[in-house]
């Protein structure tokens, strides 16, 4: 991508295409990747810093030891991830739909569950500042039934 005089040419509206190149160590800036396509590709410990992802698609990736640190992730669909041992802090969920998933052994702590709606979930040993929420509902039905 340069001229004979060494010059670096730019590659506005060119097509670039690298098969099995090795880039290791190097840094890309101020580029527009829109449309690019990355199959087969290692990132181990990329660094990603005020980078637009809008609409961008992650299949069959993995993100172990991932940090995601002042994510704006507003209509973002995870649908058939593995979170296990992941943690999440100072996030902003509002409107937020858990559908299928499993949360066991997981730790709810100091959350704002305002609003909060739980339909048809399994339950047993779910506690509440310490109260069995299982034991509480069958008080509440037994007491509501007599």
């Amino acid at each position: 991508m340069s001229d004979n005089n060494g010059i670096f040419e730019s590659a506005i509206d060119k097509k670039v295409e690298l098969t099995y190149d090795s880039l290791p160590n190097s840094s890309f800036e101020d580029v527009n990747f829109s449309g690019a396509k990355f199959s087969n590709v290692n990132l181990k410990d990329a660094l990603f810093d005020d980078v637009n992802m809008d609409k961008a698609k992650f299949n069959n990736v993995s993100l172990t030891e991932g940090d995601f640190t002042d994510m704006y992730m507003v209509n973002t669909k995870f649908l058939g991830v593995n979170l296990s041992n992941s943690r999440f802090g100072c996030s902003i969920m509002n409107n937020v739909e858990f559908k299928n998933p499993d949360l066991k052994n997981s730790q709810f702590i100091h959350c704002d569950l305002s609003n909060v709606e739980i339909t048809e979930c399994k339950i047993d040993g779910l506690k509440i500042n310490g109260i069995d929420i299982c034991k509480l509902l069958e008080q509440h039905e037994k007491s509501y039934t007599e």
